[in-house]
């Protein structure tokens, strides 16, 4: 089926189904199974339009393994790991991988001889050639080789996975891999110990994967899949690093249940039992009449044009008078399956009705008449007549006969008649023109409707109990019209199970001859030597029929099926000549189960040793699994799948909360578009309780309950508020409290502006919800929560070590109404140790804490003489650390400056339009505006700019609130662009209204060719090193590419010193943190502020970044909540699976602030945060959502004021006079106007006077605006008056003026003291406790009396900072 077609349409009908993977929510799961062909696929050839790229085995090997690495990690499987390549398909499959191979191989070779023809020059390497990832190749022989040592390798090394059983499937065991994988979950289903709450996770890219998890009826069974983008370019590059890659959970436990709503109708319709069971069932039949892997689309049902709904509709109106299902456990009830299909035939003469009103227009405006008729009537007449002398009527199915539908039509009207001919004729011509057939007679639609029951029938054994055939596959590229499958009840289906093929006979079966190669030499002349018995399997050229699809990838391809006895009789004489190693490869093996042993001590070597190093210390036992052990009967019957009462948390579920439901179109948006049919909508129905406020608080104030329903999750309440009244807990710890004890509740009153900002926010909340689906209808009280973020061993009184819940700081609004208490959960999380001794044994890696040696990383010693007094010996690494402040002080001189669009127009001599519209996109089409040629365009913009998804390219396009800015480097390239070919910037310039322009009107003479331009421009554009560089969302906060280059010259500076000492000390245990896959997600310091140029530990186990290994934060990027925060770090060694993150390859990596420990808070902690930083906190980029006071005050992002100590310079003391003294009690601080100053700025620059205007925001606060005459517009922080505002605003304006160059620093004051270094926008830190002192230092130099004297103005201010 079209895969994508298939996955975007339940996604838009079902909006809840799908949620992104998060790595602090990811529910539990005992079993992960890998569809491994998908992950090979995309390690191998990530872009199949690059006809320059190559890539070696060994880089796909490694990137095999990265990718495997990650996947496990992200799911972290309790028991199982399954990894199941292809092997050799069934005869059915072979069929569609053939068409598949055939056409990659014809584009791949039309890519070439494009590039060619343009001229390009391509690597003298040989092009990976994507069809060797098939079962018996070379590539996969090594493959399986390498996937084995993996697997060794990891099982010995890595201690996550030595409690998992690892299963590998590869390429020499026959059976597709998630059949493979599904033929193992069948066995264990049957198992009598079988845990029917076990949990699956399953790994592929087809969306008949939906199908497989259905058949096996587990109730916790997710599919996890990269995103789905649709609707982009072809050409774009697809993101091959996991780590940079978005992950879906698609949850059948919720599909489950939405199948059950789309199909509710029938419980009071049927007389006989209503089974969910049997309906799935039902519904994964029918699913295959649109089409799959196995046999054609019937006519005219297509996804993308309602077939879906249309199949149900049906169901729905047939059922009820069928008596039972049509899909009993894998076996096809004929009688029922034909009633169906007899009600859904109707849909053919519904679609040929249309047509023929249509066509009716048309002949009474043109005249045309169906010439064929005739002949076609006499020649299907005789053909008929011959038939009936041979075989008698009775004997005959005679579906159809066409005889019989003209002769019962007789007496209708003229339009009748007219129509029963057209619809006659319009199959007559359908089998005719796609099958060949000359005669379409009752013996031929009989064998056509026979071949397409039989394949039903084969699929659903294979999705139900495995192969049933070897041998069997559907003989046609097209599939009969559902009025022609009739009179089936009585047939006799059966399938002889036969062998499947050998690996190269199925080479031979699927390749074509431009893979020739990846055969035995002695096979290879089989597909190209005229003389040849089987070279008219091989066509070099062949038809493609799109019948009826829109994407080329779904057309047909029209080759010859081939004929197995005529294949294996060819290959027969030359099998002898096949080498050892060739012979070695065409075999069929068992797999295999690896398990870690730690009795068994051996050495396993690496056939790859140069870049794998050998196993000295394998603790692997493997046992193989025989070929038929996983076979189930076909009398087996799965088992009604029961949640129970028990909720296992992740596993999304409708139950909990009363609802209704309907299906309506809504435009629910879906993979960044909004859909397009009907959505199934959850309407949440009024509580029949008042819900008071009080009563409300008293219930759940200080509890733990679920919220953000049906994707629950655990959090913990700490506000209750119906928009006139807030109960608030009066405590800031993260207590529980259970029982009946109430907490110390704080209550207050809104004010008029509060309760106004409480009814937006309702608002927001509805919009929200509406997104998924689903209508919450009227909020009367809003629950304030924080997430559970995970679980912290923690010491208790008594000295024991426990487990304990641990939320985010953050805190989310939630409808009181979405909100589920009262659950019974199933918690998993026991703990694994209950004393200090358990949890700190000796040779533990711990990082501390606290201070001093705040994130150092050490080792456990025997702590037996002190353990008792709550004490652990620690040795712990002191590694000489990076000195960083003169590069920050001077990060100015490295930064990238940006400019306004209208400065560079100004320079180039263009208007500030096409500076805009050209670093975005521009796009040609063919022909004439006036006379398009097609809609294909052609896109010759730089694409520095992306506004809908709010991207930027670092280095060349920065996003301020109102403006873009641009880069000296965008600058150059448009200089070029322009003089290359100004033809199309004059032309743009004088079109300015125009989206598309054309070709033939940029340039009409009849001696250019506005298509060659064009080609021109792309190459031009693609040979250009922009064209490489990666964007980054506008919300993250950067190091430029110089500054991360002048810290990676500080680092190398350091490691040259190697300075490293260790040192011994008796630590508490709270001041440890231990890396346990247990605590994953507890942020080890939660009080920790992030800021660019930070020194970073990462504390993370068992994943790409080596434990202990530290860094520096060159970006930020914020998110909504505060857990899913990333940190671009540059880390001081390379590693074998690091990024390249605007640093040197393999340094740089993004990391959730629950994987860092921060060496630089530390070093602030421990000397009184005086340090010279650009502090943001782990907070939102941006929220709507109403912040509790004492838990998120000031997590606005907003540039904050640099904070320097006049003592913490670095000069000669002699040099630096004191520091003024903080003034009297009582008196007010001396002030400097900023507005002021910025006005003076601004005159001195020729430019008017500021314009100051204020906003205000839900919280009672107020942000300044101020716009200069040059354009530029900026805005405070958040105050609380309007002064504090003005003053804040104006600095900033004087940071922007200086960031563009427009305002120099002053030179220094005192010889030897450096400049300071210029504002840079970075998020407020408005939200530190109130009291903090802090010193703010301005360099001046003006007219006032003050600044003539050259001093150091010190002004002492609790608010600034």
């Amino acid at each position: 089926m079209g895969v994508p077609k298939f996955y975007r349409w339940i996604s838009e009908r079902y909006p809840c189904l799908s949620e992104v993977v998060k790595e602090h929510q990811i529910p539990e799961f005992d079993n992960l199974y890998l569809d491994m062909n998908g992950i090979i696929h995309q390690c191998s050839h990530p872009n199949d339009e690059d006809v320059h790229f190559r890539i070696s085995e060994e880089k796909i090997f490694a990137d095999i393994f990265h990718y495997l690495e990650v996947l496990f990690c992200i799911i972290k499987p309790r028991k199982v790991f399954f990894m199941a390549v292809d092997g050799v398909a069934p005869r059915a499959k072979m069929n569609q991988q053939r068409g598949r191979r055939f056409r990659s191989a014809k584009e791949a070779e039309e890519k070439i001889k494009k590039a060619l023809e343009k001229g390009e020059v391509l690597p003298t390497e040989a092009r990976f050639d994507s069809n060797c990832i098939t079962p018996g190749t070379d590539f996969m022989a090594k493959l399986q080789e390498q996937l084995k040592y993996f697997v060794h390798n990891k099982l010995s090394t890595d201690k996550s996975w030595q409690g998992v059983n690892v299963y590998l499937s590869g390429h020499e065991t026959p059976g597709e891999g998630e059949h493979k994988i599904m033929e193992f979950i069948r066995s264990e289903t049957v198992k009598p110990g079988h845990n029917p709450n076990t949990r699956h996770c399953l790994y592929g890219l087809d969306a008949d994967l939906i199908m497989l998890g259905l058949t096996s009826h587990e109730p916790h069974f997710s599919l996890l899949r990269e995103e789905v983008r649709f609707g982009g370019k072809k050409s774009q590059k697809r993101i091959t690093a996991p780590e940079e890659t978005t992950f879906h959970l698609l949850h059948l436990s919720l599909m489950r249940e939405y199948i059950d709503y789309e199909f509710s109708e029938l419980r009071n319709k049927i007389s006989f039992e209503y089974n969910l069971e049997r309906i799935i069932d039902d519904w994964v039949l029918m699913g295959f009449l649109v089409g799959n892997d196995f046999i054609p689309h019937l006519p005219h049902l297509h996804i993308n044009h309602d077939a879906l709904p249309l199949l149900y509709r049906t169901y729905i109106s047939v059922l009820p008078s069928l008596g039972g299902y049509l899909n009993e456990n894998g076996h096809l009830n004929l009688a029922h399956f034909e009633k169906y299909l007899e009600k859904l035939s109707d849909f053919d003469r519904e679609h040929i009705s249309e047509v023929f009103v249509d066509l009716k227009w048309f002949e009474s405006k043109v005249g045309n008449k169906y010439l064929n008729e005739a002949a076609g009537l006499a020649a299907e007449e005789a053909g008929v007549k011959d038939m009936k002398k041979s075989k008698s009527a009775d004997d005959s199915l005679c579906l159809a006969a066409l005889d019989e539908v003209r002769d019962s039509h007789k007496e209708d009207g003229e339009d009748d008649d007219m129509f029963e001919t057209e619809f006659r004729q319009y199959k007559r011509t359908y089998y005719m023109t796609k099958m060949g057939i000359e005669v379409i007679s009752d013996e031929f639609l009989a064998n056509q409707a026979k071949c397409y029951v039989e394949g039903i029938q084969w699929i659903l054994h294979y999705y139900y109990h495995g192969v049933q055939s070897w041998s069997w596959y559907y003989p046609y590229h097209y599939a009969p019209f559902l009025s022609d499958v009739r009179n089936i009840s009585s047939l006799t289906l059966a399938f002889d199970l036969g062998k499947p093929f050998m690996p190269f006979q199925q080479l031979l079966g699927v390749l074509p001859s431009a893979s020739k190669d990846l055969l035995p030499q002695c096979y290879q002349h089989l597909m190209t030597s005229p003389g040849s018995p089987i070279v008219e399997y091989y066509p070099q050229d062949f038809k493609t029929d799109l019948n009826g699809k829109q994407q080329e990838w779904e057309a047909v391809v029209l080759i010859p099926f081939i004929d197995e006895k005529c294949l294996l009789t060819a290959m027969e004489p030359y099998t002898l000549k096949l080498t050892p190693p060739e012979k070695a490869r065409n075999r069929h093996t068992e797999c295999a189960v690896y398990c870690f042993d730690k009795e068994l001590d051996n050495v396993y070597n690496s056939t790859l040793p140069q870049l794998f190093p050998n196993i000295f210390h394998c603790h692997v036992r493997q046992t193989p699994v025989p070929m038929d052990a996983w076979r189930v009967s076909l009398d087996h019957v799965v088992h009604k799948a029961d949640r129970g009462a028990l909720y296992f948390c992740g596993f999304p579920t409708l139950q909990h909360i009363r609802h209704k439901f309907y299906k309506k179109k809504t435009g629910v948006m879906v993979f960044q578009q909004s859909s397009r049919g009907e959505n199934m909508l959850l309407e949440i129905l009024a509580s029949q309780e008042l819900e008071q406020v009080s009563n409300v608080a008293a219930l759940v104030l200080g509890k733990s309950l679920f919220v953000n329903w049906p994707h629950l999750m655990e959090a913990r309440v700490v506000a209750v508020s119906d928009g006139e009244i807030k109960f608030s807990l009066d405590e800031p710890s993260q207590v529980l409290y259970l029982g009946d004890t109430p907490p110390p509740t704080k209550v207050t009153h809104l004010t008029d502006k509060e309760q106004k900002e409480w009814v937006k926010e309702v608002q927001g909340l509805s919009e929200q919800y509406a997104r998924k689906g689903i209508v919450i209808n009227e909020t009367d009280v809003v629950v304030y929560a924080q997430l559970l973020t995970g679980r912290k061993y923690v010491i208790g009184q008594s000295g024991k070590v426990h487990l304990e819940k641990q939320f985010a700081k953050q805190v989310l609004p939630f409808p009181y109404q979405t909100i589920v208490k009262d659950i019974k959960a199933f918690d998993s999380s026991l703990a694994h140790f209950t004393t200090l001794e358990e949890l700190f044994p000796p040779g533990t890696v711990v990082f501390m804490v606290g201070t001093p040696y705040y994130s150092a990383m050490g080792d456990v010693q025997d702590s037996s003489d002190v353990i008792n007094e709550g004490r652990v010996r620690v040795v712990f690494s002191v590694p000489c650390e990076p000195q960083l402040d003169a590069l920050i002080q001077n990060q100015h001189k490295y930064s990238v400056k940006y400019s306004p669009g209208y400065v560079l127009a100004s320079r180039l001599g263009i208007i500030s339009y096409l500076i805009s519209r050209f670093s975005g996109s521009i796009f040609i089409g063919r022909g004439s505006k006036k006379n398009p040629h097609g809609e294909q365009k052609a896109n010759v913009g730089l694409n520095l700019k992306f506004n809908k998804k709010n991207e930027e390219v670092p280095g060349y396009t920065k996003r301020t609130e109102k403006e873009w800015l641009y880069s000296a480097a965008v600058e150059e390239l448009l200089a070029e662009y322009l003089e290359r070919f100004s033809e199309l910037f004059d032309f743009v310039a004088r079109n300015s209204h125009d989206d598309v322009f054309y070709e033939d009107d940029i340039w009409p003479g009849e001696d250019e060719n506005g298509a060659e331009k064009v080609q021109e421009i792309q190459g031009w554009l693609k040979n250009h090193p922009v064209s490489s560089c990666s964007r980054a969302s506008c919300d993250l906060q950067i190091l430029d590419t110089g500054i991360v280059e002048k810290i990676e010259e500080e680092l190398e500076k350091t490691k040259a010193k190697k300075m490293n000492k260790k040192v011994w000390v008796t630590v508490k245990p709270h001041l440890l943190f231990r890396p346990l896959e247990q605590q994953h997600g507890v942020v080890p310091d939660p009080d920790a502020e992030y800021h660019l140029f930070d020194r970073v530990v990462n504390v993370r186990e068992s994943f790409s970044v080596p434990l202990g290994l530290r860094g520096t934060i060159i970006g930020i990027k914020g998110a909504e909540h505060e857990a899913e925060v990333l940190y671009e770090v540059l880390f001081d060694e390379e590693f074998a699976r690091g990024l390249t993150v605007r640093c040197s390859p393999g340094r740089g990596y993004r990391l959730p602030p629950s994987a860092l420990i921060n060496l630089s808070h530390g070093s602030r902690k421990e000397h009184g945060a005086h340090k010279l930083t650009a502090i943001v906190k782990p907070q939102p980029s941006s929220s709507s959502h109403f912040t509790h006071n004492s838990q998120l005050g000031g997590l606005n992002h907003s540039p904050c004021v640099v904070c320097l100590s006049a003592a913490r310079i670095n000069t000669p003391q002699t040099d630096v006079p004191a520091a003024a003294p903080p003034p009297l009690a009582g008196q007010p601080p001396l002030l400097l106007s900023m507005a002021t100053e910025l006005g003076r700025v601004c005159m001195g620059l020729g430019m008017g006077p500021p314009e100051f205007a204020f906003l205000y925001n839900r919280q009672s606060l107020t942000v300044c605006q101020v716009k200069l005459s040059n354009g530029l517009l900026v805005h405070g922080p958040q105050c609380q008056s309007e002064t504090e505002a003005k003053e804040k605003a104006a600095l900033f304006a004087l940071q922007r003026l200086n960031s563009l160059g427009s305002l120099p620093l002053p030179p220094p004051i005192f010889p030897g003291v450096q400049q300071m270094r210029p504002f840079a926008p970075h998020p407020s830190m408005f939200g530190q406790p109130a009291g903090l002192s802090h010193i703010v230092c301005f360099l001046l130099k003006g007219s006032y009396d003050v600044a003539k004297k050259n001093i150091i103005l010190c002004i002492w201010c609790n608010a600034m900072c």
